[in-house]
């Protein structure tokens, strides 16, 4: 039987841990924070005995995640913060939606106990900053996308690797979530439930705005601006499969010495999308209705870009998005920037290491190490000149040309 007395050498240790990133927290150093947020999760695991630990993560996790996709159903952070974020009773709370006030109760000692909600005495609840944040409509809609999309399939994912005599899923086609979803995929499963769709896209936005920039890790003026040619395709930045605009809106701003072309290439209902969202209006953006596993139409681009492309897809599926670039591009002028995260090979952060789940259970995909994507362009007859990141957990920027 495991015991049920935690290390107390290694509690010390972590204790030590905390205090050192804690007193450097309080010293405003920049990178602290993240640190301190790792010690102490590091001390929670070091002080719990084996029996909390599996109590947390077959019961309590389970839990927690339906709780907090009730709560946003049932209005329970938009309510909180309403007038003035003053302190209300489930009674209070269950009024938005006409639901029972008990039920609004259990959700809601749930909500307290994830620290999605505060509480100020027996049934009285005030927000918190993390409340306030999911208050606001893009950070509910990734509790939404994120619950509506996966639990089913992750409900039947044990099943369908003992049905496959735990192969590592590769076919995009024929994965775990068309097991669960009638042989939909991922993306035609969404695009049909367009609530859902437009939940997933707030949530990607809210995303980004904490995360980031590429161009803060990638020096765009030296590897972009200089030397670009102002001619044509040669001129041109082109987001392949690039949503509805975002990343080029903010490549914009950001980069506002880049004169070239910009291109989004999206499916037809994505460009519709950000048609109706006035993405190109003023003429600056041109909008591209384009299938990446096509033959690309810029020709000699300076930049194909890529934000959480081949993250959605098997290695074989990546090979044929690459080969329709690498026939476009210019030796030695073009790069293909694919902006994902590479994860390390030791103690990989759980963003990373979440999202890696993610993707298999979704779409039959994978994160990759910086040595899997190296293999992965490299076999397609790419270089990767470069690899930039920027603390763990988020995405990073990878370089590829086509060699001389």
């Amino acid at each position: 039987m495991a015991s049920e007395t935690p290390d107390m050498e290694t509690v010390a240790q972590a204790l030590k841990q905390v205090a050192e990133d804690g007193k450097m927290f309080m010293n405003n150093d920049p990178s602290a924070r993240e640190k301190l947020v790792a010690s102490a999760r590091a001390l929670v695991l070091a002080a719990e005995t084996p029996m909390d630990s599996l109590l947390w993560h077959v019961w309590a996790l389970p839990t927690r995640t339906a709780a907090a996709r009730i709560a946003v159903d049932l209005k329970i952070f938009e309510t909180a913060v309403d007038n003035g974020g003053c302190p209300k009773s489930s009674d209070d709370l269950a009024a938005a939606t006409g639901a029972a006030p008990t039920l609004v109760k259990r959700i809601s000692r749930a909500l307290v106990s994830m620290g999605m909600l505060g509480e100020q005495g027996p049934d009285l609840y005030i927000p918190n900053s993390f409340t306030k944040l999911l208050a606001n409509r893009e950070y509910g809609a990734g509790i939404i996308f994120n619950f509506e999309i996966n639990m089913a399939s992750f409900t039947k994912l044990p099943e369908y690797l003992r049905n496959t005599k735990f192969q590592n899923p590769e076919n995009a086609r024929d994965g775990p979530f068309q097991y669960a979803n009638d042989n939909k995929p991922a993306f035609s499963w969404l695009v049909e439930r367009p609530e859902l769709f437009e939940a997933f896209h707030l949530y990607i936005h809210a995303l980004r705005q904490h995360r980031p920039s590429w161009t803060s890790m990638y020096p765009a003026q030296a590897r972009l601006v200089e030397g670009l040619k102002l001619d044509g395709d040669a001129s041109a930045f082109v987001d392949v499969g690039g949503s509805v605009g975002q990343i080029l809106q903010d490549f914009r701003a950001e980069v506002p010495q880049y004169t070239g072309r910009l291109v989004l290439q999206e499916l037809p209902e994505v460009v519709a999308a950000a048609t109706a969202k006035s993405v190109g209006a003023d003429g600056r953006i041109e909008l591209q209705a384009h299938d990446f596993f096509t033959p690309q139409p810029v020709r000699g681009a300076r930049a194909y870009f890529m934000r959480t492309v081949l993250h959605d897809w098997p290695d074989a599926q990546c090979r044929q998005i690459l080969a329709q670039l690498k026939d476009a591009m210019e030796p030695g002028y073009s790069r293909i920037l694919i902006s994902d995260c590479a994860i390390s090979d030791e103690k990989a952060a759980w963003q990373h290491v979440s999202m890696d789940i993610f993707m298999m259970n979704q779409v039959s995909s994978r994160e990759r190490t910086e040595r899997e994507w190296r293999e992965l362009i490299g076999s397609c007859g790419l270089e990767v000149t470069g690899i930039y990141n920027k603390g763990d957990g988020n995405e990073g920027l990878i370089e590829a040309i086509l060699p001389l």
